[in-house]
Formats: structure tokens, C-alpha cells, sequence
């Protein structure tokens, strides 16, 4: 019995097997797209297990599964497929682009959003993906390396300045950076730098006003070149960066909360190569009394050695660590561990390098967004601060967004967004090199790597009070008179001679849409921008330089109102159109007022404008600007592939003369889809495209007609001084014209792997607003005229590369390369060369001359010998060139960014390299830290 039961359990498990066995099979096939090309990397998965596999470079797969499961296959960029398996052991699928993905829309000019294919000009765009993978505190910094075409220049200061140029500069003096458009309101992006400070003068950088937007809440950004930013008037003269924030989308009822952190951290990474052999001051020879070098002092009855404290170069003994002496920190009786404690003549322990603080911000963010059928609602804040690599620098900036839309009827909607900004800065570093007439402080660049002595501690140097607030300066007279002779204390500056300022933003917009028969679509918007800007300098008792407070406050708003009438349609199989119509009206003004003392402050640490010892020095100043302004666009698109685009603007503008006032500017563009008629099976997409547009510019407000001014520097015998300004104004003047035409093809090919954006573009400035130098004999310093012409001509060139792209894994690279070759046409009859500023000292002058690039430096070089040897004076010193010469443009040779972006089911990592290959600089501090002896590598020139 027992045998019977083994036998007969034996043939049900053989059965079992069998029957499992039977219900396995393995299937294999090949996954291609729609015109029979392989998808290496398509990923092959048995629906609601973890089973799954990948295609081979053929396209290629095998998987094991069961009669009857599902197969899901998928493939970036395509419509995935499911598959019940049958009875067939191969399964070969043919795949179909996502639609979805194939239509890329991107926002254009007044936020009309159209299908790239459509355009007929070069636009390019950035996520809120991309953007975030770099998590910068500020928007301009997100576009580095990303977009071709565009030249970014940033401070490393804290909430530092940032200079965007696209295409190349195209206008002497007047402004050549972009239109900054957040939707649909034009922003204020204006920089509160000095001129002074801008040329390498003295002053403090406190960044541009577009520091204010908050990269967390940015959807997209696209970039408006030529005859793309045509429709938005003349300050697009420049091109248009368009920025989309996020919003509650209405249509399905959800309700959701995102919160996000970051910490970044950044530390002083290039600094000059500064020699470590040579201490401070100037050597004293022996029969001048000097032992070692040293002057010898008798304090209290016994010998020591001391440095030449008030020599602030560093041409002083070698080091030796035989030899100790007096340190500068070696007087002050408040200190008994250093008070007359002679210290080993070496190099520092703590050089100029821990000077600096590691810098860290920290950013936290949190939204709320609730939608429903026909409203969206979106709630967000910011909190960013930022302790600065200067000691006592800090920033703290809050952002609010609240933006919304609503289906009021069947067709009247509205939507509005709101924002508010409050930025709080303290410690910003003074740079540059002030003149000897500007009121400030010690920078600290001047000291830390121009005019210093290299065997300062700067751990020690945090000791910089005295018990009764009095400041302990590196460069004290002697050792016998503490007072500092030509700087400060580093920690002194940082803590005591500081600015600060806060700045507080409202902008935002309100729109009603009115759909009045299908297709045709009545829309009117009103927006704002609205800030306070309020700023204080000090330059505290005690310090080297006369005491002083100085203080401004700047109140800013733009309005703009905004009129349109949009029909779009679908004629039949063949025709759509669309055509724009509206009106804008701009309101613009400034006030600023700003007061200073003089002759110094009465009681130390209050800074009030009525502690000035002398008169307090006030400038009370307001500019209006106005422009109106009517414009239209006409769409036509033919077979979904040949698109044709005109538009048509004009301005009316309150800085200009009345006969001049009224400019017209069209634009022409034109697209074509080469791929629709070739059906070339490698070719995914294929167009080729051109534009052509005319572009004017008005003015600044008040050169046209004479206004009189405050003098600034007091009054005269208790009355206000009234001049009329310096410069001879013209009623004739006319507005800039910039004329510009492209052409350029886009391709994407290989299933979507490799994407390429050509672009060659001409730019044509004329009629440039010139203040130009005149005899002193006519009361004036100059006049303002229209002449001079620029030329900007030159390449893009956009690739994208997918090496890998599977299911869990995928790799990108993204390759921008700008080339401009830039040139001064023209300027004024009978004159070659004109001079847009100088740097400190004059030793460079920028300069602009017919048949060069713009922006060239000219100084003095070195004389060369036929082998290309400098050539050595009878004095021993090298010998220079008699006059200026060319030393070479700020242009570069050219821009090149390149991104690598890797991602693994939920994690990404990616890097980029922002390369700038040429382009000349001039710098005060190698100048000077060669001089002083301060730097590695010294000689002197004369």
C-alpha cells in the first residue's frame, strides 16, 4: 500500500511539472519605431510583476513569461503598448511617437504661447527642471552655459551684480541688456551702481532688482532673440528673456503641498598668487641703526625690533625664523598675552585666505495649489538666507507669490498673480578703488591683495578694538601712534565701516479674457511693479578716512495697461490663422532722494544725517517716462508644415522730440517643415527657417530739453544752487535703429537622439544716441547727437545628444556655442576713436573705434625687441611704448556651454562647464600688488 502511494504521488508531481512547464514560454521579438528602425533600450515588462528586460542595440528582445500575462512596452518619447500573449512565441511592435511629446510649445512674445515648429526665428527655453537641478539663489545665474547666444557676467559679491547680454552689445552708451518679462508684466532690472563703481571706483554692489524673483516659483524661461522680441517695443532692442511662474492649472479638482530645502555652501576658491618670502614695511639699513633690517626701538628700557608698521608694502626683511620681532598688535595693554610679546619673523599662520568665512545659504520653500474644474489657486513662500564669505555679511530674503484663475462664465475668465519681496542685505564689501573725493572706507581687496604687509595674522587681526572702541590698525603711523595711516583694520571695515540695505516689491497683474465668438478672444490686463529701495553707507569715527553717513531711498513703480484682440483659427484642411491686435499703455517713475554728511560725524556709531558736523548735503531728484504704444501680428500657417509670420509696432515716446516721438517697427518671419515632404525614415523632424525685423530705441528722460538741477553740494550763503545741466541736449534727436535678419535650421533625427540648432544672425545699430565731447569754450561738456554704427554678426549653435535612454536610465548632453564677431562701423564724421571710460589711475581706457570690436582697451605696453624680448631702459626698469596702444577687446572669441545630465529611476546627477575662451580685463590689484610687492611674480615699470 505504502509502495502504491509513493508511485502514485510521484506521477501527480511529474504531472504538476508538466503542466508548468507547459504554461511557460519564452518570447522574443523586435521593437522598432513606426518607420521599421530598431529602439535600442525599449524596456519589455510583464505587467504587475517586476519581470522585465531591455532591447539590444537591433532592437532585440527574450523574456520569459506565462500564455495569457501582458506585456508592457515603453520607450521615452513614444506611446507605450500592451500586448496579452497568445500562442505565438514571437512578437515583433512597431512603436508611435507620443504626439504630445512631438508638439513642443514654448511662450513667444505677450505670452502667446504657439508650437515651436511654427516659429520663424531662434527661441530657446529652460524648465523648471533644469533650473531647479543647480539650485541657485538667484534667476540670471540659472540661464549660465544653458542658452546660445547669451553672455552672462556675474559678481562674486553676495547678492551681486549680473550683466546679460545677448547677441552681442549693439549701443555705445545706452542699455544693452534684454527686456526681463514675468508673466506678461516687463520688469525693472535696474542696477544701483554708481558709474564710479562700475569703472573699478569705489562704491558697493548691490545687484540688480531681477535678484528679487524667486527661482522656486519659475515654470519656464525662454530667450527672445532678434526678430522673436520685435512686438514688445524698443526696450527689446536687446532681445526678451520671458519668464513663467507656476500656477494652479484649472480642470481637475486636486489639492496639493510641495516643500523643498536646499543648503549650499561656497568658500573663496581663486585668489592671487601672493608671495610668502617677504614681510611688511621697508628695510632700515645698518648704518641707518637697522639690525636685520629692522628699525630698533627702546620701550620701557629694553631694545626691540620693530616692523615700518606705516608702510603698507611689503618690501620688508626676509623672513627668518631666527629673528622676532614687535608685531603690529604688540602695543595695546588691553591685550597682556601680546603686549610687548616679540613674535617669530615668519610667514603667517592664518594668511589672507582665513581671512573669509565659509559662505552658506539656506533655502525653504513650501506651495499650496488647489484646483478644481474651473479654478486654479497656487500659494507660495520662500525663505532664502545667506551668510556671506565676508565676516558680518548676511542677506535674508522672504518672497510670497499667490496667483490664481477663474472661469467666471461660459466666456469670461480671469486670472491674476501677486507678489511680494522683501530683501534685507548688511555687510556688503566695498570694492574697486575709491578716489581721493569719494567718501569711503578701506576696501578690503585694496588691503587684503594691493597695499598690505604679508605677515599679517588674521586670526590675531579679529582683536581690532581697543577697551575704549578705539581700533587697533596693521597700519598704525608707528609703534608710538596707534593712528591708522593709510588702512583700516580688515575686521575693523567688516564690523564697524559697513552698509546695509533692504529693499521691499510688490508686482504683479490682473487680466479678464472675454471670449466673444470662437476663435476670437478680447483680452485686457493691467500689471505693476512697485518698490522701495532703501540703502545706507558709514564709514565710522575712528577710521582712517573722515567718518561719514550717507543714506538713499529710491521709490519706483511701472504701470502698464494693455488692450488685445486675438482670433485664432483652423480655416479648413490646409489654412490656420491667427491675427493679433492691441494697445499698451507705460508709465514709468522714478524719485530718489539721498542725503550725506560732511566734515564727519559728531558722536561716534550714530548714524543719523543730524550728527554731521557740517551742512547736511541733500539731492532731491524724479524722472517720467511715458510710452504708448499700438501693434498687431498675422499668423498664417498652410499644411501644418510652411508658416508665416508679420508683425507690425508702434511707439510713442515722451523722451523723445515731438516730430520724433512716433517710430514704426515691422517684422517678417518665415518656417518650413522639410521633414513633413521628404518622410526620410532617420529624419525625425527637419526645418528650415528666416526673419527679418526693424527695431527702434528712445532715450533716457531729459535730453532733449534743457531742466534744471540742484547742486548737490550745498547751498551758498543758505540759498539753493540752480545750473542747467553740463551737457547740450538736442530737440532733434531721433531714435536708435537697430536692424537684424536670421536664418537657421533645426533638426532631430536618429528616434529623437541627436537634436541640432543652427542659427547665423546680423545685428545693424544706427543712429546711436551719442553724448559727444565738445570744447569747454561752449559752456558744455558735450551734446547729444545721432550717429555711429555697429554691426554684430555671427553663429548658435544648439546640440542635443541622448547616448542612453532606457526605462531606469537615461543620459543627455547639451552642447551651446556662440560665436560674434563685433565691429564699430562708424561713429561721427572726422572722428575714429571715442573713449566710454577709463579705469582707476587711467590705466586703461575702453574705447571705441571704426574697424575694431567694440570695447577695446588701450594703455601703455612694453616695448619688444625683433626676438619678442622686452626691452630693458638704461635705468633698468622695462621699457614702455610712448603712447597708448590697443591691448585687446572685452569681446570673447567665443561662449561655450556644455551639460552632462545623468538620471537613474529617482535620482539625478548633473554637472555643466561654462566656458568663456578670450576677452581682455584689466586689473587694479595686479597693478598695485606688483607694485607693493604683495603679489608672487613683481617688477616695476615705468
Amino acid at each position: 500500500m505504502k509502495t502504491n502511494f509513493s508511485g502514485i504521488l510521484t506521477l501527480l508531481l511529474a504531472l504538476i511539472v508538466q503542466i508548468t512547464f507547459a504554461q511557460e514560454k519564452t518570447i522574443s521579438g523586435t521593437v522598432s519605431d513606426d518607420s521599421g528602425l530598431p529602439l535600442p533600450g525599449a524596456t519589455v515588462l510583464v505587467k504587475g510583476t517586476t519581470t522585465g528586460t531591455s532591447t539590444d542595440f537591433d532592437g532585440k528582445y527574450s523574456i520569459a513569461t506565462e500564455q495569457g500575462s501582458t506585456l508592457v512596452f515603453s520607450f521615452v518619447g513614444y506611446t507605450s503598448q500592451e500586448i496579452v500573449i497568445g500562442v505565438s512565441n514571437t512578437i515583433n511592435i512597431s512603436m508611435k511617437e507620443d504626439a504630445e511629446t512631438l508638439e513642443e510649445v514654448v511662450v513667444t512674445a505677450l505670452g502667446i504661447s504657439r508650437e515651436k515648429k511654427s516659429l520663424g526665428y531662434a527661441v530657446q527655453e529652460v524648465s523648471s527642471e533644469e533650473l531647479n537641478k543647480s539650485q541657485q539663489t538667484d534667476v540670471i545665474s540659472s540661464l549660465s552655459g544653458r542658452v546660445s547666444g547669451v553672455q552672462l557676467n556675474s559678481s562674486t559679491n553676495m547678492g551681486g551684480s549680473k550683466r546679460i547680454v545677448i547677441r552681442g552689445a549693439s549701443s555705445f552708451f545706452g542699455e544693452n541688456q534684454p527686456l526681463i518679462v514675468l508673466d506678461g508684466l516687463p520688469l525693472d532690472n535696474s542696477n544701483f551702481n554708481s558709474d564710479a563703481t562700475q569703472e573699478g571706483n569705489g562704491g558697493y554692489d548691490y545687484g540688480n532688482t531681477l535678484n528679487d524673483i524667486n527661482p522656486n516659483d519659475i515654470e519656464s524661461m525662454t530667450v527672445l532673440k532678434g526678430t522673436a522680441a520685435a512686438l514688445y517695443g524698443s526696450r527689446a532692442a536687446n532681445g526678451v528673456i520671458i519668464i513663467n511662474t507656476k500656477k494652479g492649472k484649472a480642470g481637475t479638482d486636486s489639492f496639493s503641498i510641495n516643500m523643498s530645502s536646499s543648503v549650499n555652501m561656497e568658500s573663496v576658491y581663486l585668489m592671487p598668487d601672493l608671495q610668502n618670502k617677504y614681510g611688511g614695511g621697508a628695510i632700515i639699513d645698518d648704518e641707518d641703526g637697522g639690525v636685520d633690517g629692522f628699525e630698533v626701538a627702546n620701550i620701557n628700557g629694553s631694545d626691540y625690533k620693530v616692523v615700518q608698521y606705516g608702510v603698507d608694502e611689503s618690501w620688508g626683511p626676509r623672513y627668518n625664523p631666527n629673528i622676532s620681532v614687535l608685531h603690529w598688535d604688540a602695543f595695546s595693554e588691553d591685550y597682556p598675552a601680546d603686549y610687548l610679546m616679540p613674535i617669530l619673523w615668519v610667514a603667517p599662520k592664518h594668511g589672507v585666505r582665513d581671512f573669509f568665512e565659509t559662505g552658506v545659504s539656506t533655502v525653504n520653500s513650501v506651495s499650496l495649489t488647489r484646483t478644481t474644474e474651473n479654478a486654479g489657486l497656487r500659494f507660495g513662500y520662500t525663505n532664502t538666507k545667506t551668510s556671506g564669505t565676508i565676516p558680518n555679511s548676511e542677506m535674508l530674503k522672504n518672497n510670497l507669490t499667490l496667483s490664481g484663475n477663474m472661469k467666471l462664465m461660459d466666456k469670461l475668465s480671469l486670472s491674476s498673480s501677486m507678489n511680494y519681496v522683501r530683501t534685507s542685505a548688511k555687510g556688503r564689501p566695498l570694492i574697486g578703488y575709491p578716489a581721493s573725493n569719494q567718501n569711503f572706507g578701506t576696501p578690503l581687496g585694496q588691503t587684503l591683495f594691493q597695499w598690505t604687509q604679508r605677515q599679517i595674522d588674521y586670526e590675531r587681526s579679529k582683536n581690532y578694538l581697543n577697551s575704549d572702541g578705539t581700533q587697533r590698525s596693521w597700519n598704525r603711523n608707528a609703534w608710538d601712534d596707534p593712528t591708522p595711516h593709510y588702512s583700516d583694520n580688515h575686521h575693523w571695515v567688516a564690523y564697524e565701516s559697513y552698509s546695509d540695505d533692504e529693499r521691499d516689491r510688490f508686482f504683479g497683474n490682473f487680466g479678464l479674457n472675454y471670449e466673444i465668438t470662437e476663435g476670437l478672444v478680447l483680452g485686457s490686463r493691467v500689471s505693476g511693479d512697485i518698490y522701495t529701495f532703501y540703502n545706507r553707507e558709514r564709514v565710522a569715527v575712528g577710521s582712517q578716512a573722515t567718518s561719514f553717513y550717507y543714506e538713499s531711498v529710491r521709490n519706483n513703480y511701472e504701470y502698464n495697461f494693455e488692450t488685445t484682440l486675438n482670433y485664432d483659427k483652423q480655416i479648413n484642411d490646409q489654412f490656420h490663422i491667427n491675427v493679433l491686435a492691441g494697445a499698451n499703455k507705460n508709465k514709468q517713475r522714478l524719485h530718489l532722494n539721498r542725503g550725506q554728511t560732511s566734515g564727519g560725524l559728531v558722536v561716534a556709531r550714530l548714524y543719523n544725517l543730524l550728527n554731521s558736523a557740517g551742512n547736511v548735503l541733500i539731492n532731491d531728484n524724479t524722472t517720467q517716462k511715458n510710452i504708448n504704444s499700438v501693434f498687431g501680428s498675422l499668423g498664417i500657417g498652410f499644411n501644418d508644415m510652411l508658416f508665416l509670420d508679420l508683425t507690425a509696432r508702434n511707439d510713442w515716446s515722451s523722451t523723445l522730440p515731438e516730430k520724433h516721438n512716433s517710430y514704426f517697427y515691422p517684422s517678417a518671419s518665415l518656417s518650413f517643415l522639410f521633414s513633413e515632404p521628404l518622410e526620410v525614415s532617420w529624419l525625425n523632424y527637419g526645418k528650415i527657417r528666416a526673419g527679418w525685423a526693424n527695431i527702434a530705441k528712445d532715450t533716457d528722460p531729459y535730453n532733449v530739453i534743457s531742466t534744471y538741477q540742484f547742486n548737490t553740494d550745498g547751498t551758498f550763503q543758505g540759498t539753493p544752487r540752480i545750473f542747467s545741466p553740463e551737457d547740450l541736449l538736442n530737440s532733434n534727436l531721433k531714435p536708435e535703429r537697430t536692424e537684424t535678419w536670421e536664418i537657421g535650421i533645426e533638426t532631430k533625427f536618429l528616434n529623437n537622439r541627436i537634436g541640432l540648432d543652427l542659427t547665423y544672425f546680423n545685428n545693424i545699430t544706427t543712429d546711436q544716441i551719442i553724448p559727444l565731447e565738445v570744447s569747454k569754450a561752449t559752456g558744455y561738456n558735450g551734446k547729444f547727437i545721432n550717429a555711429g554704427e555697429i554691426t554684430n554678426n555671427g553663429i548658435e549653435i544648439t546640440l542635443q545628444i541622448a547616448p542612453i535612454r532606457t526605462e531606469d536610465f537615461s543620459w543627455d548632453i547639451g552642447i551651446n556655442y556662440t560665436k560674434i564677431n563685433n565691429e564699430v562701423k562708424e561713429i561721427v564724421e572726422g572722428i575714429d576713436a571715442m573713449d566710454l571710460g577709463s579705469a582707476p589711475f587711467d590705466g586703461v581706457t575702453l574705447r571705441a573705434s571704426v574697424g575694431k570690436p567694440y570695447g577695446e582697451l588701450w594703455g601703455y605696453d612694453f616695448l619688444y625687441d625683433d626676438d619678442g624680448n622686452k626691452v630693458v631702459g638704461s635705468n633698468g626698469y622695462w621699457s614702455r611704448t610712448a603712447n597708448l596702444v590697443p591691448l585687446g577687446s572685452i569681446t570673447p572669441d567665443y561662449n561655450m556651454g556644455i551639460r552632462n545630465s545623468f538620471s537613474y529611476k529617482n535620482f539625478d546627477l548633473s554637472f555643466l562647464f561654462d566656458i568663456q575662451k578670450g576677452g581682455k580685463f584689466y586689473s587694479v590689484s595686479h597693478m598695485w600688488g606688483h607694485y607693493a610687492g604683495t603679489w608672487g611674480t613683481y617688477c616695476r615699470c615705468k
